[in-house]
């Protein structure tokens, strides 16, 4: 019985990580650019300790969490008519210089300006060089291909630079943070940085932003098959000590 119980123990486990990843996916369903996560499961074997030939010895224990992989497919982009909202739309990340000097990427965000004139997406500076904004400009203006311009009063526009974007050989090794940002690790490889357009990167769109990819009706649905089946392994545990304590008093008996 104790295989029994350790696989019941494991699948409560594997579907309690698959409710705390739902619920955050939940959470998250309206925070712009934000990518839902997956949990991917394997199962386990153990020996069946009865002797005999394999793989007839081999029985299932259980399972186990594999990864939490990302769903990086674009969610749907919304014009909201602001012209501080930007977003990608195809592939790419925008590149922003984190607090601690290291490198950080995400999908969606909203430009400001900094007490020294250099332009921000989220509150992180854009990869350099800076950007700078004139004393007396206005708003800056987007281009596709990542032109930034600005209006100066009786000057007409002005190009003070151009935001790049960044591509990975493998954006699932990314490690997720917190805001939607993502950094890159050994597994995701280099960053491929480029101007929009440029080697398969998107194009930007101001005055729109990416919404979440998550589905609520999927993730609804997920929620539930993992409820039951959180359900089912502890029904499971339950009948697996019930039977060693019956056991148990037979061979007292």
């Amino acid at each position: 019985m104790l295989p029994a119980l350790r696989s019941a123990a494991s699948g409560l486990l594997a579907h309690q990580l698959m409710m705390d990843v739902t619920a955050d996916n939940l959470a998250n369903v309206n925070t712009p650019g934000f990518k839902r996560a997956l949990p991917r499961f394997t199962d386990l074997v153990g020996p069946a300790g009865g002797g005999g030939l394999e793989p007839l010895d081999r029985i299932g224990l259980g399972a186990r969490p594999g990864e939490v992989s990302v769903d990086f497919r674009q969610g749907m982009v919304e014009q909201t008519e602001n012209p501080l909202h930007l977003c990608v739309e195809g592939e790419g990340f925008f590149a922003v210089r984190l607090e601690d000097g290291t490198l950080g990427f995400l999908r969606a965000g909203v430009l400001g300006v900094d007490g020294g004139g250099r332009l921000t997406l989220n509150g992180h500076f854009l990869l350099e060089p800076p950007i700078r904004m004139p004393a007396g400009a206005r708003q800056p203006v987007v281009d596709e291909k990542g032109v930034v311009m600005v209006r100066m009063d009786g000057q007409g526009e002005e190009e003070v630079g151009r935001i790049f974007l960044a591509r990975f050989p493998n954006p699932q090794g990314l490690e997720r943070r917190g805001d939607c940002l993502l950094v890159p690790t050994t597994a995701s490889g280099d960053p491929v940085v480029n101007l929009p357009g440029e080697e398969g990167l998107g194009l930007l769109r101001q005055g729109f932003l990416e919404r979440s990819n998550v589905e609520m009706a999927e993730e609804m649905v997920r929620m539930i098959t993992a409820l039951r089946a959180y359900q089912l392994n502890s029904r499971m545990l339950q009948a697996s000590d019930e039977a060693l304590d019956a056991a148990n008093k037979i061979v007292r008996g």
